[in-house]
């Protein structure tokens, strides 16, 4: 009789457990269907800086912390935007703990106060039944940005974001007379290339989107050498040279193996300059079409002349030390209509490209 009281008891505490995760799981079900966030293209990763993308497993544990974690490559669109992931606040989160910009030293610790804050407009978005992109914009112009856009339609566009900078966020800064400034991104060619002085940037938000977006408009780009160590990102780094802190206006990569390796077009184009400089050394730059540029820097030899055309893939010169240069390497630029851009999100980095 004991052994069948306790097989009763036994079984009565199974089916009580089962019972109390069922009604767990469907109290779960039960709110995410009440709070049900918007989707974003997924699955482009490959757009994100190699800088940015050592980040991709903390930047997803600490989203794991508000149940956003399918929002990862979104917040390193997001960094990419703010620093390329170089520095210390590479999130810019520092005045969202009310400190002055760059009070942030630690990577880290940026994440955890950057991704908070996200979660923050997160929340917001959904109680005020906003889209995706009003968060992210309220990530460069502040909170309240999200009650503007909820009064005025509920969706963020590039107009009423230019006239809240214009309006709110300048004004509040000290800017009262409208005044601008230039600001050549391709994003901005078409309404007049500027922005107002202390307002943000109204084109924040599409930036962001930008790098989650099907291709770039200049297509993907094939690798300009065979070894992929990339030794120097885009951003504000030590010169080699120096010893200042300065910007750094393309990539670099050397040999891991050594010796002086054969360079190639990423795109075909046409050879536009192919000469001497006292920075750049030994340099190619081709035409893609389309306002898109490549430059190839430090060459050892030059392998083509000023008018030629090349194909994606054809060697354009050889791997060198020549000019303004510590080691052998080459230094790689994306110009698109006449501004050097970040070249990493144009190329692909599931084929294995090594930051070092």
């Amino acid at each position: 009789m004991a052994h069948v009281a306790l097989y009763r008891v036994k079984a009565t505490f199974w089916k009580a457990l089962i019972w109390i995760t069922l009604g767990i799981v469907l109290f779960i079900s039960i709110v995410f269907s009440f709070f049900s966030l918007p989707s974003i293209p997924s699955g482009l990763s490959n757009k994100i800086p190699a800088t940015v993308w050592t980040y991709q497993e903390i930047v997803e544990s600490e989203l794991q912390t508000y149940n956003l974690e399918s929002y990862t490559d979104l917040v390193l669109a997001l960094i990419t935007v703010e620093s390329g992931g170089v520095g210390g606040d590479i999130m810019q989160a520092s005045e969202s703990l009310g400190l002055p910009p760059n009070t942030i030293a630690d990577p880290l610790y940026s994440i955890e106060v950057g991704v908070s804050y996200f979660a923050s407009l997160m929340q917001e978005m959904t109680e005020k039944n906003v889209d995706i992109e009003t968060v992210l914009q309220s990530y460069n112009f502040g909170t309240a940005y999200i009650s503007h856009v909820a009064e005025n339609g509920g969706t963020h566009t590039l107009a009423l974001a230019k006239a809240y900078s214009r309006d709110v966020v300048a004004p509040s800064l000290g800017n009262t007379t409208g005044a601008t400034y230039a600001y050549p991104h391709p994003l901005a060619k078409e309404h007049g290339s500027y922005l107002y002085q202390d307002g943000g940037n109204f084109y924040y938000a599409d930036l962001v989107m930008s790098f989650l977006t099907a291709a770039e408009e200049a297509g993907a780009f094939a690798y300009p050498v065979a070894d992929l160590v990339m030794t120097s990102a885009y951003g504000m780094r030590i010169d080699p040279v120096t010893g200042g802190l300065s910007p750094h206006n393309g990539v670099d990569f050397a040999p891991r193996n050594g010796g002086t390796p054969p360079i190639y077009a990423v795109q075909s184009g046409t050879v536009t300059e192919a000469r001497y400089d006292f920075s750049y050394g030994y340099y190619v730059r081709l035409n893609h079409g389309g306002g898109v540029e490549t430059l190839y820097a430090h060459l050892s030899e030059l392998g083509v002349s000023v008018g030629e055309t090349v194909t994606t893939g054809d060697p354009i010169g050889v791997m060198g030390t020549t000019g303004k240069s510590t080691g052998v390497h080459l230094h790689f630029e994306v110009w698109l209509e006449g501004v050097r851009v970040d070249p990493t999100p144009y190329l692909n980095q599931s084929e294995g490209m090594v930051n070092l």
